[in-house]
C-alpha cells in the first residue's frame, strides 16, 4: 500500500505535531507499506522535528498548495489512499481516491470562546460536516469524540472508527536535566501545566485557583507552551492576542507575581519537555475540553509524577487505563482546583508513591496504533472500490 498523508495546512504545534512525528514512522514500519508520503507546510519545519533514519519508504514534501493543483495531483497520483491528518480549519477539496480523516476533537463546538460569534461557530460546523460527508472513512481519537460527532452531525457518525492515541508520545525518558538556559529560569520546586493558551485550556480558572492556594509561593506554577511567554507583557504594551490580555489583567487583579508565583516559559524544545515534567512535583491538567486525552498527563504518569486533572468524560476515559490515584477536580470551579492542590500536597507521599507504582502500567505501542490506522485505510480502499 502507498499512503498519502495530506497536511498542507498548519497543524497544532503541540499535540498535533507530536502525534504525527510518532505515527508517520510507525506506519512506515508496517508490513506491505511501500510508501508513506507526507505533504506538509514548510512553516511547520517538520523535517527538523523527526528522525526518519531507517525508513527509506518515507517521503516528506514541503508544499502549501491545493491537492487539486498540478503539483498536488502529481504527488497523489501513485498513492492508494489519502489520509487528511488535520481537517480542523481548511475547506474540504474533492479527491478521487479513498479518503480518510481523523477528527481529533469537537472543541470549537463544545466549548465556544467568548470572542467567537455564532456565525463563526456555524461556519466551523459547516466545514466539519462537509468533511464528514465526503470521507470514505472517519477516525476519532476517543469514544467521547465519537459521541460528540453523533450529537453534532447525526447517526452517520456511528460508523466512525475509534483509534486511541493518548499514549506515551516519546520513547526517550532518559534525559534528566533541562538545558542550561531553561534551568536558570525555573524555580527549584513547581507544579507544571504544559499547554497553549486557548481559552478551553482553562488558564483563567487555574490562575484564580493558584491565587487561593496557600502554598503557591513554595510550589509555584510553571507554564509552558505556545504563547505562554506573552504573559510577561506589561501594560500598556499589550500583546496583539485575543486572549492573553484577559489573563494578564486577571493576574494583575488577583496579585499573582510573575516569576515568583507563576513562571511562563513559552514554547520549549522537545528535548526539554521530558526533564521539565520529570522534575515537577506534580502536573496539573485543568482543560475544559479535549479530544483523545492528554499527552502531558501520559508523560507525567510514565515518569512517576502525580497528576491533578479535570473531571471531564474524555479524561476519565483516558485515565481508566492507569492505576495511579488521580486528584480530580471540577475545572469550572477555581475553588475545586485550589482544594485539589491542597489535597495533593497534604497527602503528597501517597500520591507520589501511587504515581511511581503505576509507571509500568501496560500500554499500546505506536506500532499498535499504526496497525489500527492501516486497517482502516484498507477497509476504506475496499469500500471505495465496492469490494465490501
Amino acid at each position: 500500500m502507498r499512503i498519502m498523508i495530506w497536511c498542507a495546512n498548519l497543524i497544532s504545534a503541540g499535540g498535533g505535531a507530536r502525534l504525527l512525528s510518532n505515527l508517520l514512522p510507525a506506519m512506515a514500519r508496517q508490513e506491505d507499506i511501500d510508501l508513506v508520503r507526507l505533504v506538509i507546510s514548510s512553516e511547520t519545519r517538520f523535517k527538523e522535528r523527526i528522525d526518519i533514519t531507517g525508513c527509506p519508504n518515507i517521503d516528506i514534501v514541503y508544499f502549501g498548495g491545493s491537492i487539486q493543483s498540478p503539483e498536488g495531483s502529481a504527488l497523489l497520483a501513485d498513492c492508494h489512499v489519502v489520509y487528511f491528518f488535520w481537517p480542523h480549519g481548511p475547506e474540504y477539496v474533492k479527491v478521487h481516491i479513498p479518503a480518510i480523516c481523523t477528527f481529533h476533537d469537537t472543541t470549537v463546538m463544545d466549548f465556544v470562546p467568548h470572542y467567537l460569534t455564532g456565525a463563526v461557530v456555524q461556519q466551523c460546523w459547516r466545514i466539519s460536516k462537509v468533511w464528514i460527508d465526503n470521507m470514505t472513512s472517519v477516525v476519532v481519537s476517543s469514544h467521547h469524540v465519537k459521541s460528540r460527532l453523533i450529537e453534532h452531525f447525526g447517526p452517520q457518525c456511528n460508523e466512525a472508527h475509534v483509534v486511541e492515541h493518548a499514549i506515551l508520545p516519546s520513547a526517550n525518558l532518559t534525559s534528566a536535566a533541562v538545558s542550561a538556559d531553561l534551568a536558570l529560569r525555573l524555580p527549584q520546586e513547581y507544579v507544571v501545566y504544559p499547554s497553549n493558551v486557548s481559552p478551553h485550556k482553562n488558564h483563567y480558572n487555574l490562575l484564580l485557583a493558584y491565587s487561593r492556594f496557600t502554598e503557591s509561593s513554595k510550589v509555584p506554577l510553571v507554564l509552558f507552551g505556545y504563547n505562554t511567554e506573552l504573559l510577561h507583557s506589561v501594560p500598556p504594551h499589550w500583546p496583539d492576542h485575543l486572549y492573553i490580555p484577559t489573563l494578564i489583567s486577571l493576574m494583575n487583579r488577583i496579585g499573582l507575581r510573575l516569576d515568583e508565583d507563576v513562571y511562563p516559559m513559552g514554547f520549549i524544545s522537545d528535548a526539554d519537555v521530558i526533564p521539565l515534567v520529570r522534575n515537577a512535583q506534580a502536573l496539573v491538567m485543568p482543560s475544559l475540553s479535549e479530544g483523545g486525552g492528554s499527552y502531558p498527563v501520559e508523560e507525567a504518569l510514565r515518569l512517576g509524577v502525580p497528576v491533578l486533572c479535570s473531571d471531564i468524560p474524555v479524561m476519565r476515559e483516558h485515565l481508566a487505563r492507569h492505576s495511579a490515584d488521580i486528584v480530580w477536580f471540577d475545572p469550572e470551579s477555581p475553588d475545586s482546583i485550589a482544594q485539589a492542590l491542597s489535597r495533593l500536597f497534604a497527602n503528597y507521599a501517597h500520591y507520589k508513591a501511587s504515581a511511581v507504582e503505576g509507571m509500568n502500567d501496560p500500554s499500546e505501542s505506536w506500532d499498535d496504533v499504526a496497525k489500527k490506522y492501516i486497517h482502516v485505510f484498507r477497509l476504506a480502499y475496499m469500500k471505495h472500490y465496492g469490494m465490501v
